[in-house]
């Protein structure tokens, strides 16, 4: 494995500012040396084979940071090369309107490139898989261009930065080239005047949108330039279709609210330090994009919360100045598909100016706690009821999957802090929350679920649940405790690969702790399938609570179909454990006093599937195991543990 060598000496001042605001300084206060000086090669690859377009940052003459969305003549992949580690070379179709055209026109003119500033040809990219959601940053400078036809132009790019990036908001689309395109500049004033606003047009083609590209810039200053160089950066903002929003009072501060990433908050840093960002917004379905350039400022705890009600972080961008451009990008999503919307984007937050602010929380589907039952000291079952908007169609959860979960409207938002070293995430917290459905709804129109949760060390959800179930039950273990709909959250939406099939399974479940729920809700679904359902599972369990974990699968086994054998594997340190008698003859149970490991895994079955849950480190030692063993990678399928 290849040794990082870091790009940088440490954050610069802006984005150590901005850290610390948001209280995240300490908690990253290395990772600046994760950042690599040179692109690791299945970064180069990924480049280079996996993108129709990518979204660069250009500056322009007046030091203004603009995003440009570059792509080949036929909108097909494969129009960038990575000759060595530290080069990207693109061969672009630019057109009228877009900034970097003017970047690079005045790199063809020798003398306004030797008069232009040294910020002039900074640039940074990111390339975003967008079936995958793999993305990828790096930035560095223009190094060299050659114009290959009227509109085509060879830009090779030094790269001095490197980054795999956090993919958590983006909406999964399916890209095809479309070529025969006419750009043509629609509206376009890059340097407002002071009482100018944004057309309807332009503002109606900003709030549709659910994706954005984020141009920044820092400049050093002279005395610190070695050990914080002048840069640019690129970055992208998603979510639903309406998450940027616009100030009415103004017609032209574009809104950003910031979600809850990686923490580098690099761009912020950049903002923070330069007071400048841009914007491209793309029309997927029209090939249209909008180029904006403004005067940026983060906001934080009560600014933010003057702006956006009930979001504690964001970002404005003053325009001063835009572009237009219809039917430009030569890259479309393919007719007759849909978008997959990420699980993790919070539903839209209206400005506290804009009227629709008053009606928040009153579209949709919404999920109300109905009851809840203790299971254990930091175990409990919760069960919601979902209701729906008049036209607005149910949800299906298979087996397996978790449901996203938005209690902003129940606990508030964060109370504002300016450090919290033992809780950064907390400032910033969305109340976003996914878990795993236990409950089966197999083949249903869900009109409620049941979620298996383990009380997290100061959760701001899971704390304030635990707490009233506790009141309500005065503690005692296994009592049904009715709620009456005080507790309600958004549901954002379902999530998962990781279910049940609809065949006959054949297959290894291995589950760590509280890891149990996918299989307790896949166990439940095949003792639904009736005396038909055939199947053959080996169950492990690893646990501390193996009393707890058995009550929970139980009854599904006792009524599971005698077609399904079940062998379950009990492994725990609690040696005063003793199994109890499972009432189905095709269920055996064997329980282990220790640890599972290599030594086991080694026993298992090479040709079936195996599916994996729990915490990282059961997980790891699972895959690891397994593999060692002779099982296949393809075979082994692993959930993000929530």
């Amino acid at each position: 494995m290849s040794v990082i060598i870091s790009a940088l000496h440490d954050w610069h001042p802006g984005e150590r500012a901005i850290q610390r605001k948001l209280g995240y300084a300490d908690a990253i206060r290395d990772h600046w040396s994760i950042i690599g000086s040179y692109m690791a090669e299945q970064h180069r690859i990924f480049h280079t084979s996996n993108l129709p377009f990518v979204p660069l940052t250009t500056i322009d003459e007046a030091g203004r940071p603009w995003a440009s969305v570059v792509s080949g003549s036929n909108g097909a992949i494969g129009f960038i090369k990575s000759p060595d580690a530290q080069t990207l070379s693109v061969l672009a179709r630019l057109w009228d309107g877009d900034p970097l055209l003017d970047t690079i026109r005045t790199w063809m003119n020798l003398k306004e490139r030797e008069d232009a500033t040294s910020e002039r040809f900074l640039t940074a990219g990111l390339g975003i898989e967008f079936s995958t959601r793999r993305r990828n940053k790096f930035a560095g400078r223009i190094h060299d261009v050659q114009q290959v036809t009227e509109s085509d132009y060879q830009i090779d790019l030094a790269i001095t930065e490197a980054l795999g990036n956090c993919p958590k908001y983006i909406n999964i689309r399916k890209f095809v080239p479309n070529p025969q395109t006419q750009p043509t500049v629609a509206f376009q004033n890059r340097d407002l005047a002071p009482e100018e606003r944004l057309p309807d047009e332009v503002l109606d083609f900003i709030l549709q949108a659910d994706t954005a590209f984020i141009a920044s810039i820092y400049r050093s200053e002279k005395e610190t330039a070695n050990e914080y160089p002048s840069h640019a950066g690129m970055n992208a903002r998603s979510g639903l279709p309406g998450f940027i929003r616009v100030r009415p009072s103004d017609g032209r501060t574009v809104v950003i609210p910031d979600y809850s990433g990686n923490r580098f908050v690099s761009s912020l840093g950049n903002i923070e330090s330069s007071g400048l960002a841009g914007l491209a917004i793309v029309s997927f379905t029209t090939g249209d994009v909008l180029y904006l350039t403004g005067i940026a400022k983060n906001h934080v705890g009560p600014a933010a919360l003057r702006l956006m009600a009930r979001h504690a972080s964001l970002t404005t961008i003053q325009v001063t100045g835009y572009t237009l451009v219809r039917d430009a990008l030569p890259v479309r999503q393919q007719q007759g598909t849909s978008v997959e919307r990420s699980p993790y984007s919070p539903k839209i937050k209206y400005l506290v100016e804009e009227t629709e602010s008053e009606i928040i929380g009153s579209e949709g589907r919404m999920a109300y706690l109905e009851e809840g039952v203790q299971l254990s000291l930091n175990l409990a079952m919760f069960k919601f009821k979902v209701t729906t908007q008049p036209g607005e169609r149910g949800i299906n959860i298979r087996p397996g999957q978790a449901i996203v979960l938005d209690f902003m409207d129940w606990l508030g938002p964060p109370s504002y802090r300016h450090m919290a070293d033992s809780s950064p995430e907390s400032i910033n917290d969305d109340r976003v929350r996914t878990w795993t459905v236990s409950s089966a709804h197999e083949g249903q129109n869900v009109t409620w679920f049941e979620l298996t949760m383990r009380k997290m060390p100061g959760g701001a959800v899971t704390g304030p649940l635990f707490d009233m179930l506790r009141r309500q039950s005065s503690g005692q273990l296994g009592k049904p405790v009715k709620f009456n709909s005080r507790v309600w959250a958004g549901v954002v939406g379902v999530t998962g690969d990781f279910s049940l099939s609809p065949d006959k399974p054949n297959v290894i479940w291995a589950a760590g702790g509280i890891g149990i729920t996918p299989f307790l809700a896949m166990l439940r679904a095949l003792q639904e399938r009736g005396s038909a359902a055939e199947g053959n599972i080996l169950l492990v369990l690893a646990t501390r609570e193996p009393e707890v974990m058995l009550r929970m699968i139980k009854p599904a086994l006792e009524k599971m179909s005698l077609a399904i054998k079940v062998k379950l594997e009990i492994f725990t340190n609690d040696c005063k454990f003793d199994v109890e008698t499972i009432g189905s003859s095709s269920t055996v149970v064997t329980v282990h006093q220790e640890r599972v490991g290599p030594t086991y895994w080694a026993t298992v079955s090479k040709d079936k599937d195996v599916f994996i849950c729990g915490p990282n480190g059961f997980g790891d030692s699972v895959v690891n195991a397994l593999q060692v063993a002779g099982v296949q990678p393809s075979q082994i399928h692993r959930e993000g543990f929530y």
